[in-house]
């Protein structure tokens, strides 16, 4: 997983926000190339995500590492997401992947106890929430884990921006 996240960094540019706020995770942006501003938030429970999007501040670069699947209110989370990401600006994520077959089924029973404990819920279908939120999947990556946890076998990365819409937002053309 280190090595995925190391990779993310070549991704990332302009001003960023982290919704996972590890030390290791600034120590990365500061290392980046082309990030000019990193803001490191200490998960998507920080209230200062919120706090951006009513500030109208904007971000070339949003990266969430495990941290959609921990949000308490995924939708507010990916409206809050949305408002900050500037117009052209892309979600660069790393979450577990909703799995089938008997990984799927672990998965599953496994998440109710895992919910209470720590909030978090590996069985949610990432990608499938960013795009009914508004957001265009346009890059994805499954990865194995190695790991004797079955549930979290499968890693998604991948990159999102803002859906256009229906005819890239042109009226249509008049016939000749």
């Amino acid at each position: 997983m280190r090595a995925r996240r190391r990779a993310l960094t070549r991704h990332g540019r302009g001003r960023l926000l982290d919704l996972g706020g590890a030390d290791m995770h600034r120590t990365l942006w500061a290392r980046a190339d082309d990030v000019s501003d990193a803001t490191v938030l200490d998960g998507v429970g920080d209230p200062r995500l919120t706090a951006l999007a009513d500030a109208g501040e904007r971000f070339d670069t949003v990266v969430s590492v495990f941290q959609l699947a921990a949000s308490a209110d995924l939708g507010e989370t990916l409206r809050s997401l949305r408002q900050v990401l500037a117009d052209d600006g892309r979600v660069l994520f790393i979450e577990p992947g909703s799995q089938v077959g008997l990984p799927g089924r672990i998965q599953r029973l496994v998440t109710p106890p895992l919910h209470g404990l720590t909030g978090w819920r590996p069985d949610r279908d990432i990608p499938a929430e960013l795009r009914i939120s508004g957001l265009s999947v346009i890059d994805i990556r499954r990865h194995r884990v190695p790991t004797l946890q079955l549930w979290l076998r499968q890693v998604l990365e991948g990159v999102a921006h803002h859906a256009l819409p229906p005819g890239d937002g042109r009226a249509p053309a008049e016939p000749a």
